[in-house]
Order: C-alpha cells, then structure tokens, then sequence
C-alpha cells in the first residue's frame, strides 16, 4: 500500500542507551526463544523442509499486515503450478514475497543486506529509487510522489543498519526493523521491513539455520507498527514478535516431526522403488498438497496417488470436504 509522507525526508536516531529498562525483560525472552529455536533446527532432520513450509504463511500474514486477504491453499497451488482460478492482485503480491523470501533463505544474509536494494541481490535499485527515468515519469503522481527521493532515504538506513554493529542480533534487527519503517525507502510500504530483520538476526548468527518468520508471529500478535508509538514501544512490539515467532515456528516443527514419524511407519510394507517417500516429504514440506499438485512433483498419474494416499494412515487430514477439489495437510 503506498505511504505518503512530507517531501522533507523523515529522521532516524539510536538512543544512546537502546537498553532501556523497558525493553530488556522483552529483549531476554526473544534472545532464549529464538536461541533454542535455531539449536533446535540446526539438529533436526526436517530442517529444510520446515523452513520452506513456514514461508507460506509467513506470506500470507506479510500480506494481511497489508489489508489484504490470500487464501494459504491459492498461494500453495499456485507456487506448485496447480492453481487453476484466477489470479487476483493480492495473490500475486504474495507470491511475489514468497519467492522472495525463498532466494533469501537460500543466498547469503550478509550479501543481501549489502545489495542495491536489501533482500534482492539480483534487482538493480534503479527500478524503484530513481525518480527521475522514464519508468518514473510515467508513475501517476497520485499514487507516487516524484519528490520521495528513495535512494536519500536508504542511505539514512543503511547508516543506521552500520550504526548497529555493536549491539545485540535481536536489537540490532530491531532497529533496522524500524528504521525501514519509519525512513520508508519505498513508497510502497513497509513489507519489506520484516525480511531485513529477519536477514539481520541471520547475518549476525542468531538463527543460522532459519529465517525467523517475523510476519506471522506479528499476525498472530496483532500488534502493528505504528508511527504513534514511541521507539522504545516499538522496538519492545518487534521483541515480542520474534518470541511469537520462534514459539510458532518451534510448535510447527515439534508437529511436523511427529507427523513424520506416525507417517513413516507405512515405508515398511512398501516396495523400494515406490513414491511414497517423496509423497510424505512433499506433504512435509508444503501446508497443503492437492492431487494435481502431488501428481506434477512426483510424475504420477492421479490413480496412482490415490492409491498411495491411504498407506499413510490417518496422519495427513482432508481439509476441502470435496471430492472435486481435495487437499491433505498435516499436522
């Protein structure tokens, strides 16, 4: 959603003290949450299939952040080319996010956060800080203010993102949390600011093993960013975000592994060769899986999957309640 702001470019400042007595109990509860998260993944045998799964909804809730509704099953079909409506904007946006949140978990977060424009290693700034090209020209100043001056604006936040260096991971992702919230180098609002706190906590070796899912612990918060609050308010709400964040994403790991397990039991009766081990990691991997797409990532025929669903016993649900339109998910 775009933002509008005063020409005049807005300022950002660290206090002095950023330990204030306010935002340390938070900061404590975050740092031994998000510790033992990262310990948890870097010895669990889904760990890649976890952090995939995660950023679906991680997507979904970017986008709710925004006023927008995307339905979990659209982005997972459509991302696993199996979507057969129509594509509307706001789906289209997520998995925009979600890719990106993808080339992020695999590229270096130190890269990232040094690139052009932060997130994207491959994207030249010029596509959406220089106001003065063609592309800008034609932008209708209605939606876009030609005197925003993005490029001034991401300077001030990377001096800030440097300023950092010395404090805490989760402080330090704080900051620039909010800084690219309250600089807003984009006009199109602040989705990105969950990603660069994310890419922060890993850059610093917080969460080697993960990219925290910041914008679902905010939904399921329901705390938002907001101008009005003070800093130390604000940088205590991120705090206690990343706490939800890592309980939520160790609550999902505790039951994808315990899904995994009931579900492995079927591997025993079944030849060497057959696709239900492929079949139990793409339901690992994905928050839901349809028959078209189950089909296309296993190159199976739809009777073939039929078959192997009821080897996996009771573990993975239906949850469309249609015999047209069927889906399984776990846990």
């Amino acid at each position: 959603m775009p933002r509008f702001m005063p020409a005049n470019l807005p300022v950002y400042s660290i206090p002095e003290n950023p330990l204030d007595p306010t935002v340390l109990p938070s900061l404590l509860v975050a740092d031994d949450s998000v510790g033992r998260l990262d310990e948890r993944a870097r010895g669990s045998v889904l760990r890649g299939p976890w952090n995939e799964r995660l950023l679906y909804r991680n997507a979904c809730a970017a986008m709710h952040a925004q006023n927008c509704l995307v339905y979990l099953e659209d982005l997972v079909l459509l991302d696993g080319f199996a979507f057969s409506g129509t594509i509307y904007p706001e789906l289209s946006a997520a998995l925009g996010i979600l890719k990106l949140w993808q080339r992020a978990l695999q590229d270096s977060a130190s890269t990232l956060l040094a690139a052009p424009m932060p997130g994207e290693a491959a994207r030249p700034l010029e596509w959406e800080m220089k106001a003065d090209d063609a592309g800008a020209q034609e932008r209708p100043d209605f939606f876009y203010d030609p005197s925003w001056d993005g490029s001034a604006r991401l300077d001030r936040w990377r001096a800030i993102y440097r300023a950092t260096a010395d404090l805490p991971p989760l402080l330090a992702a704080a900051f620039a949390w909010d800084a690219w919230n309250v600089l807003a180098p984009e006009q199109q609002g602040p989705w990105r600011a969950p990603l660069l706190a994310a890419l922060v906590l890993r850059a610093r070796s917080k969460t080697k093993h993960l990219l925290l899912p910041l914008d679902s612990g905010q939904k399921l918060l329901r705390k938002r960013w907001s101008a009005a609050d003070g800093q130390n308010v604000r940088i205590r709400d991120f705090l206690d975000i990343a706490a939800a964040a890592a309980k939520l994403a160790g609550t999902e790991l505790s039951g994808l592994e315990s899904a995994k397990e009931r579900m492995c039991l079927g591997l025993r009766s079944v030849r060497k060769h057959s696709h239900l081990a492929g079949l139990i990691e793409l339901i690992i991997a994905k928050p839901l899986v349809s028959i078209p797409m189950a089909c296309k990532a296993l190159g199976i025929s739809k009777q073939a999957l039929r078959a192997l669903i009821p080897k996996l016993g009771s573990t993975p649900r239906e949850i469309s309640e249609r015999k047209r339109y069927r889906y399984w998910t776990v846990p």
